[in-house]
């Protein structure tokens, strides 16, 4: 159940009422809002331009939000069913990449399937920790590797149960789901965590005839690409987090 109408765009808000003060920039970017660079003015337009501004009070700060980015954090997490939701930059690569090394130290197992996203194996590299993989069938027909099969993971889990999560792609990127809800019950029946790359899944958390959503199938953390197939620009991801 929603706490919230979700009926304000806090950040989008205050990026308007400072729009209207008419503020004279001495600060970075180097364009001005536009007055020195009239060749991006004439590209992207004077109102794209214009709100391209640098973190300031009225705007607040990504890095420790106190207004309007922990007002649309808010708003966020309860749209998508979840205890906490951050704000990303740099791509859904940030968010991949906060929920492994959140989790895992040198030597720490994780189970991943084989075709995880790039980002996943940096993540792993930067903080030492140990893939275990777990197979998934490609159709023969068309060539594409398929879900994650239940009995697969369980296996996997037996045969390695000091693993402290798995990583699951919902979908993958030829918008395939696995069994995501029976996967995050036998893997919290392992003690492991279920971290799931829903760059491509943006949409699975606005309808409910689509497949289910990490946070709805009682993930730990999800990783959303709002780029991707939410309609925003590109690089903005969302980190969701579980209770």
């Amino acid at each position: 159940m929603r706490k919230f109408e979700q009926k304000s765009a806090p950040i989008c808000e205050a990026l308007e009422r400072f729009r209207r003060r008419r503020v004279v920039p001495f600060d970075v970017p180097g364009h001005k809002r536009g007055r020195g660079n009239p060749e991006l003015v004439e590209l992207l337009g004077k109102q794209c331009v214009g709100l391209d501004v640098n973190s300031m009070k009225p705007l607040d700060n990504l890095g420790h939000p106190i207004s309007v980015i922990k007002e649309a954090e808010e708003l966020t997490a309860d749209a998508f069913g979840a205890a906490h939701a951050f704000l990303m930059v740099n791509g859904t690569t940030s968010s991949v990449q906060t929920m492994i090394l959140s989790v895992c130290k040198a030597g720490d197992k994780i189970l991943i399937p084989r075709n995880v996203h790039k980002s996943v194996i940096n993540a792993m590299v930067l903080c030492g920790a140990v893939p275990v993989y777990v197979e998934v069938k490609v159709n023969p027909k068309i060539g594409i590797a398929l879900g994650v099969e239940v009995e697969e993971v369980r296996r996997v889990m037996d045969a390695n149960p000091d693993a402290k999560a798995i990583l699951i792609n919902n979908p993958t990127y030829y918008g395939v789901c696995s069994n995501l809800k029976e996967i995050v019950k036998i893997a919290h029946e392992h003690g492991m965590k279920v971290l799931a790359d829903e760059a491509h899944g943006t949409h699975l958390y606005f309808n409910d005839n689509l497949p289910i959503s990490g946070m709805a199938a009682g993930a730990d953390m999800a990783a959303v690409s709002m780029h991707k197939s939410g309609g925003s620009l590109t690089q903005s991801s969302i980190l969701l987090c579980g209770e």
